[in-house]
């Protein structure tokens, strides 16, 4: 069923694409992915589109086109590259796709600050990364979520519950998405759109190949991207009588 052979190359054709597959499969379910031009969600868009056609929002045009050439047998992925950090652009695009099964906000930025050397600038950049821009994408879907009774996977992270000195901004952010995962699922619940975090430790992609001069800890090993996807799609594909609301994926043995 993968009909994504051509790669759409603005917006406009990356809609039109996914509202022709929408129509000629009717009970196909579509998944968006953010950060899909990431390490994780990547591995999550191309785990989703074996059984689903997915929307792979990114801001790496190239990076997108290779992913939409490994879109599985029964599903497609369709790239869109937007830049989420333009709120404004966000809802005028997306409420127009005609159909969203799942969400899974996957993108998001880990600068590494002290709160002595981190200024203005940095806090503001990263709460638009991290928590704006995610919280904006799912309200532009939430009719369609409604609609399908869906559900939302927020991708947060081990840093949300343990800070150091050094990641103060990203466990600010990550907390503050744990938050705001939290009050979402109980405003929607009644709806029947699920809602769940994701948080995985430590992942082997480039948002850990620091470039600073703090120190490291690291785990033995890192944790896999596929083992993330894996886990959000354990989270998407629940039975109908439950939701599966907190994953924490954390290292088979811990950085010390």
């Amino acid at each position: 069923m993968n009909d994504s052979t051509v790669t759409p190359n603005t917006v406009s054709e990356s809609l039109e694409r996914i509202r022709d597959l929408t129509a000629s499969h009717e009970n196909h379910p579509v998944v968006v992915v953010t950060g899909a031009s990431g390490g994780i969600g990547s591995e999550v868009a191309q785990d989703l589109s074996r059984d689903r056609f997915v929307v792979a929002i990114g801001r790496n045009r190239e990076k997108l086109a290779e992913l939409a050439e490994s879109g599985g047998p029964e599903g497609g992925i369709v790239p869109l590259v937007m830049d989420l950090n333009d709120v404004d652009a966000i809802a005028g695009v997306l409420n127009l796709l005609p159909r969203v099964d799942a969400l899974v906000n996957a993108a998001a930025v880990a600068p590494r600050f002290t709160l002595e050397d981190a200024r203005p600038t940095d806090w503001q950049d990263a709460f638009r990364t991290n928590v704006t821009a995610p919280a904006e994408v799912t309200r532009a879907v939430l009719p369609q979520l409604r609609e399908s009774q869906g559900n939302v996977v927020f991708l947060g992270s081990g840093a949300s519950r343990g800070s150091n000195q050094y990641n103060v901004i990203y466990s600010a952010t990550k907390h503050a998405l744990q938050a705001t995962a939290d009050g979402f699922r109980k405003q929607v619940a009644e709806d029947g759109v699920r809602v769940a975090t994701v948080a995985p430790g430590p992942t082997d992609t480039k948002m850990v190949q620091w470039d600073d001069d703090y120190p490291k800890s690291e785990p033995p090993q890192f944790i896999e991207p596929s083992t993330v996807a894996r886990s959000i799609r354990h989270v998407i594909d629940a039975p109908t009588d439950t939701q599966i609301t907190e994953v924490w994926v954390r290292p088979r043995v811990e950085a010390k």
